[in-house]
This record gives structure tokens, sequence and C-alpha cells, in this order.
């Protein structure tokens, strides 16, 4: 009887086993970039672009990332608005910027990107690309 029990044990136990994947861990954590973007409003803490600090181009911008994919960057009165993506590609997980409409200004233009997470907490988030760096901070 204990090696029957031993077998279906193993068995219980293999799809946990099989669902695991090393990738899964270098994929920027468990949980998702949408579990913390979502939450609240987020401002431009350090954005580094081709090897140029252009943070202050940032100035008064505050983002908003909606559940369901949309996205809005407003300074003074004006908002520009785009949508967002996460996903994961070649075990990196990355957040997809894309700005929508005509008119938006250069600045913004220049995050639309795919984005690999670097780190995030529920105030930080750290994203790559290339020698780029952003960075977005809850305000």
């Amino acid at each position: 009887m204990k090696p029957v029990l031993n077998i279906l044990i193993a068995l219980l136990l293999l799809p946990s086993i099989i669902g695991c994947n090393k990738d899964d861990d270098n994929a920027g954590g468990g949980d998702t970039i949408a579990s913390v973007i979502t939450q609240g409003k987020w401002v431009v803490h350090y954005y580094l672009n081709q090897g140029k600090d252009e943070t202050g181009n940032y100035s008064g911008y505050v983002f908003s990332f909606g559940s369901s994919g949309s996205l809005s960057a407003t300074v003074s009165s004006n908002t520009n608005s785009g949508t967002w993506t996460e996903l994961i590609d070649s075990g990196k997980r990355k957040l997809v910027i894309t700005w929508s409409g005509g008119g938006i200004p250069v600045v913004l233009l220049e995050l639309e990107d795919d984005w690999i997470l670097k780190s995030k907490s529920s105030t930080l988030i750290e994203l790559t690309n290339g020698t780029d760096e952003l960075h977005f901070k809850k305000q």
C-alpha cells in the first residue's frame, strides 16, 4: 500500500513541479507591473535618454495608468491620452507605452517604447531599454 501512496503523492505534486519555470523568476517578480502602476498617479522621477539626463523635461507631468490599459499624461490643463500594455517577451516583463492622436508633445513621444522592467515597488517602477532608463515614482 505504501508504494501506491507514494506514487499518488508524486502524481499530485507533478503539475506544480512542471508548472515552475525559471524564466518566471526573471520576469520582474511574481506579481505584475499592473498590480502597482494602476494604483494612483505617477511622475517621472528619472529619465536617461541616450546618456543624457532629461528628467527635467517631465516637470509637472502626472501620469495615470488605467486598469483597462488607458494612459493619460497631464501637465497644467493639457491632457494627452494613450495606452499601455504589459507583456513578457523572451522571459522579460515589459511595459509598452503608445500615445494616441495628433499633437503629442515630443517629450511624451520619447517615452513611446517597449520598456523592460528593472525593478518595482509600491512607490517606484524602474524601466530600461538599452542604455535608456525611465523611472516612475508614485505621487
